[in-house]
């Protein structure tokens, strides 16, 4: 589902949102919940020797922890060029670019590819993944996480509600330029003949740990939600995990244009 959002502003406005974000919490270098999955999902497909890229990797926390364990080949871009001081000091390779209007300027082929919390923020999703698959290695991954967008907050709020009235105040001043559910991923992988090799939920307290709901109680709520998690997880997860790979059919060029996840 696509929202309105003026390109060429795009980069002011991710700017602004970072800097608020970073003033509420002014980072102790920690990674919440939601990034430490994505971090556990790369190991679980990786090895100190891959070739892993970060797409959207602003202050870099999931590359500097793989640096930390041993990891040596770590690259990230992001729209930010404020980002690149965040890198210093590190074996990371940093590029400040836009990656829905410029190339990848790293020649490496990529065993693994994040977009954290990224993917939800381009204008096509569908054609930033498909102009990186040359990037990626023969067997490689892309491992993702989205906000989900047909979770019981969430889904009722866009249906019912006018979408500026709701991203204003969920997904910041303009919000995201895609509302993934489950069935948009799937969508997304078919359309790109990408195989769909993990695809789980997250639990609810990813989405208590920017509110004030845990003052009502909602962390205890969140722990006791794990069995519907299971059982419904487009439903009762806050944000979705996974991981896709390429498979042995053809792409088609079309599948460059979005017509719509």
């Amino acid at each position: 589902m696509k929202g309105n959002v003026k390109a060429s502003t795009k980069k002011q406005f991710v700017d602004r949102q970072v800097a608020e974000f970073t003033a509420k919490d002014p980072g102790t270098g920690e990674l919440i919940k939601k990034h430490l999955t994505v971090l556990d999902m790369v190991r679980e497909y990786s090895h100190p020797n891959s070739y892993v890229l970060d797409v959207g990797c602003s202050n870099g926390k999931i590359l500097k922890s793989l640096s930390k364990v041993g990891y040596q080949h770590l690259y990230a871009v992001d729209i930010q060029d404020k980002s690149v001081s965040a890198f210093r000091g590190t074996n990371i390779h940093f590029r400040a670019l836009d990656v829905e209007q410029e190339r990848l300027p790293f020649k490496a082929k990529f065993d693994v590819i994040i977009f954290s919390d990224v993917l939800e923020h381009f204008f096509s999703p569908q054609t930033v993944l498909y102009d990186l698959l040359p990037s990626l290695s023969p067997h490689g991954k892309i491992i993702f996480s989205v906000p989900n967008a047909g979770w019981f907050v969430n889904g009722p709020l866009l249906t019912f509600f006018p979408a500026k009235l709701f991203v204003s105040t969920a997904f910041g001043p303009w919000g995201h330029t895609y509302h993934f559910t489950f069935f948009q991923v799937q969508k997304l992988a078919s359309n790109l003949k990408l195989k769909i090799r993990e695809l789980t939920g997250g639990p609810l307290d990813n989405y208590a740990f920017k509110t004030g709901l845990k003052k009502l109680g909602f962390d205890l709520f969140a722990a006791a939600s794990f069995p519907l998690l299971r059982k419904w997880p487009n439903i009762f997860s806050a944000h979705i995990f996974g991981v896709l790979e390429k498979s042995n059919k053809k792409l088609n060029a079309k599948a460059r244009f979005d017509v719509g996840v």
